[in-house]
């Protein structure tokens, strides 16, 4: 005769499991986070005087290099 297993038992599998999955939720938060700060930062940027929101384009920098003496 077998024994048969209680099905409250838990597996080393789901254990890993569930923490793996408390894990993805943690950097899933952190990442909102992030990218709340990001945004406040860039309003801020925008907010503060004479800084130019304008970005250059990369061929307004390579522009910029052209004319250096070889």
């Amino acid at each position: 005769m077998t024994a048969h297993k209680p099905a409250d038992v838990i597996r080393p599998a789901d254990l890993i499991r569930e923490e793996a999955d408390l894990l993805a939720a943690g950097l899933e938060l952190q990442q909102q986070g992030m990218e709340l700060l990001l945004a406040e930062m860039r309003a801020l940027a925008a907010m503060l005087p004479g800084e130019d929101p304008h970005l250059p384009t990369d061929a307004e920098v390579e522009a910029g290099f052209d004319n250096m003496p070889v």
